[in-house]
């Protein structure tokens, strides 16, 4: 059985159809749902999660537009929706504090999360041409591993690991400032906040 391109489910779906919006729940769902556990610890927070974010594409149907692929809109819909599920925890950390305020700011810039995968390709350029120790650090705190669990994988001293998230910071930054100069105080914090919550 030939596979029905995403594009043309979303097309059915603007039309209201049901079916098509069920074939592209069942072939996203367990994809959408590891990347919101993979950051969340709360396996049940997860399925919410990723539970909401398909209710909101189905209510959004006939104006969404989407740029990408459909698993780049998705998967950038469940970063954005951990961020927000973050923010809305109790915070005590003035510095986090305050990314999370400018993460909010991001958020309400951002129209269907262009701007946030015009982000991610300016991440995904820059990570790729850090050194490999460096690639698999950034990838390892993305996924919301503690800095003494990256350092028992990787076989490395924990201040050693905080050294090398201090330096993809940095390289981060300077990739950050010079594609998105108007924004970056905003995509930094939210660079801070996967760096350093």
């Amino acid at each position: 059985m030939i596979e029905i391109a995403d594009t043309i489910l979303l097309s059915r779906i603007r039309e209201d159809n049901h079916s098509a919006f069920d074939l592209l729940f069942e072939r996203y769902w367990e994809r959408a749902y590891q990347a919101a556990r993979a950051r969340l610890d709360d396996e049940a927070q997860a399925q919410d999660l990723v539970q909401e974010i398909f209710i909101k594409l189905w209510q959004r149907r006939h104006t969404l537009a989407i740029q990408t692929s459909f698993e780049q809109y998705l998967l950038s819909a469940v970063r954005l929706s951990v961020i927000s599920y973050f923010r809305s925890q109790k915070v005590t950390h003035v510095r986090l504090e305050d990314a999370l305020q400018r993460v909010e700011l991001l958020e309400n810039s951002i129209h269907d999360h262009s701007g946030y995968l015009e982000l991610e390709q300016t991440l995904e350029q820059a990570v790729k041409h850090m050194p490999e120790m460096l690639q698999k650090v950034y990838e390892l705190r993305s996924e919301n591993h503690s800095v003494k669990a990256i350092a028992s994988e990787l076989g490395l001293a924990e201040q050693t690991v905080k050294n090398y998230i201090s330096e993809v910071l940095r390289r981060l930054r300077i990739a950050i400032s010079e594609k998105h100069p108007e924004q970056s105080a905003a995509y930094l914090a939210l660079i801070l906040f996967v760096l350093y919550n």
